[in-house]
C-alpha cells in the first residue's frame, strides 16, 4: 500500500458487476443452453443416412432400455453418433487437421507427400509389422503360411483341381516415394519376400508374384489410387494377365485363352477420383485425383461383356458369373476387397466362376462347384489369414 493512503477511500476490488454484465451473462448463458438442447434433441431425428463416411462405419443403435451400466455406455455412444452439429463440427476439426497441420485425423490414414494416402491397416498396425518390420513377423510364422498353402493344394490337386495363389501388394511396396521421410522400410527382408522365398524353395506352389509386373508398369501408368487403398483397374489389369498367365500353365489341356482387356475411356477433367482413404480423413474434397481408367464406366456397361452375373444377386460374400463361349474351364475365386475390378476381367475366361469373399477356403463348397481351378488372391497386409482361417478337415466320402 502507498504510504499516507487511506484503504477506506480504495474502491473494492473486483467491482460490483453492472446491470448490462449481468443481461449479457444471462443472454449468454441462455444462448448455450438453447444450443446444447437443440444439439441434443437432434439426436433422436429420423436420420436418411445411416452411415458415418468420414468414419468409415455405421451409426451405433440404439441400446434396448435396462437399469445396467451397460446401457448407460451404449446409450452415451449411440447419442455421440447423432447431436445435431456433429458432421460440420467434425468437418470443421478434420479440415483444421489435414489443412493446416498436414495430419490425418484417422488413425490408421497415413498422409504421404504429393496428395498420396496410405492404409495403415484396419487395426493401424499392419504398416508398420509388414514395411517397417516393427514387430516383425517370425521365421515360425512365414512357415506355417507355407504350410497351410502347401495343404490346400494338396487337397485340391486330390480332386484333379488346380491351385494358383496371389498376393497383391501393399500401396506402400509398390510406390513408397510417397510416404513420409521418415516412414523408411525395415533394413530386414520384409514378410512378403520371405514367404515368397519360402514359396519358390519349397517349389511345389502355383504362385503369382505381382510385384515386379507391377513395377515394371508403373514406369508408364499409374497403377494404385494416390487416393485409395487399392490399386485402380490399370494396376488390376496387369495382375489380371499374371494370374491367367498362371492359369493356362495350370491347365494345359483346357487350351485356356486369356481374354484381352477392354480399357474404358477417360475424360480430363471429368473422371476424377476421391478414394477410401480420403472419404476416411473427413476432408474428401482436398483430396483427388484423375481416374485414368475409371472402373465406373465398366460396371455401368455389363452387356457388353461375355461374362455375366447368374446369380439373384442377394449374397455379398458370394456371386456366380457365367460366359457361354464352348469350351471354357470353371473356377472359384477366393478374394478380398483387391479383386474387385478383376472380376470383369476374369469372367470373361470361364464358362462358371464362383467369387467367394473369404479367406476361409470350403472343401465342401468346393467340390459342389467342381471347378477345374481354384485362384486366390489376398492382400499382403492380410497374408497371415490362411494361419488364421485354416481350411477345416474335409469330411470323408461316404
Amino acid at each position: 500500500m502507498t504510504p499516507g493512503v487511506d484503504a477506506r477511500s480504495l474502491t473494492r476490488v473486483p467491482q460490483a458487476a453492472s446491470r448490462d454484465n449481468r443481461q449479457r451473462d444471462v443472454f449468454t448463458a441462455a444462448l448455450f443452453a438453447i444450443a446444447i438442447a437443440t444439439m441434443g434433441l437432434g439426436a433422436f431425428r429420423p436420420r436418411a443416412n445411416a452411415a458415418l463416411d468420414a468414419e468409415n462405419r455405421t451409426i451405433l443403435a440404439w441400446p434396448a432400455p435396462a437399469f445396467t451400466r451397460a446401457y448407460a455406455s451404449n446409450f452415451e455412444r449411440a447419442f455421440a453418433d447423432r447431436f445435431a452439429g456433429r458432421d460440420a463440427l467434425l468437418r470443421i476439426h478434420n479440415r483444421t487437421l489435414v489443412r493446416a497441420f498436414g495430419v490425418s485425423p484417422a488413425q490408421n490414414v497415413l498422409i504421404g507427400r504429393d496428395g498420396w494416402l496410405y492404409f495403415l491397416g484396419e487395426e493401424g498396425t499392419s504398416f508398420d509389422r509388414f514395411y517397417r518390420g516393427a514387430p516383425g513377423m517370425t521365421d515360425a510364422q512365414v512357415g506355417l503360411i507355407l504350410a497351410e498353402l502347401k495343404r490346400r493344394e494338396r487337397f485340391l490337386a486330390s480332386h484333379r483341381i488346380a491351385y494358383v495363389v496371389t498376393i497383391a501388394p501393399d500401396k506402400e511396396t509398390i510406390y513408397p516415394e510417397h510416404l513420409p521421410r521418415w516412414a523408411v522400410q525395415s533394413a530386414q527382408r520384409t514378410p512378403l519376400d520371405r514367404l515368397t522365398e519360402a514359396i519358390r524353395a519349397d517349389g511345389t506352389l502355383r504362385y503369382v508374384d505381382l510385384r515386379a509386373p507391377l513395377r515394371a508398369a508403373k514406369a508408364h501408368e499409374r497403377v494404385y489410387y494416390a487416393t485409395d487403398s487399392h490399386w485402380n483397374f490399370l494396376g488390376a489389369a496387369v495382375a489380371y494377365r499374371e494370374i491367367m498367365r498362371a492359369v493356362s500353365e495350370a491347365l494345359p489341356t483346357k487350351n485356356v485363352s486369356i481374354a484381352p482387356v477392354v480399357m474404358p475411356p477417360y475424360t480430363p477433367g471429368v473422371d476424377v477420383y476421391r478414394g477410401d482413404l480420403a472419404r476416411m480423413t473427413g476432408d474428401i474434397g482436398h483430396f483427388g485425383e484423375p481416374d485414368y481408367a475409371p472402373l465406373g464406366k465398366i460396371l455401368a456397361t455389363p452387356q457388353s461383356r461375355c461374362g455375366k452375373r447368374i446369380d439373384a444377386g442377394n449374397s455379398v460374400a458370394y456371386e456366380w458369373y457365367g460366359c457361354n463361349r464352348p469350351g471354357l474351364p470353371q473356377a472359384v475365386v477366393y478374394r478380398d476387397s483387391m479383386a474387385i475390378p478383376l472380376i470383369p476381367m476374369l469372367s470373361e475366361n470361364f464358362s462358371r466362376v464362383a467369387y467367394v469373399s473369404s479367406h476361409l477356403i470350403d472343401a465342401a463348397f468346393v467340390l459342389r462347384e467342381r471347378p477345374d481351378v481354384v485362384i486366390e488372391e489376398m492382400v499382403e497386409r492380410a497374408m497371415l489369414s490362411p494361419v488364421a482361417t485354416p481350411m477345416p478337415e474335409p469330411e470323408p466320402d461316404r
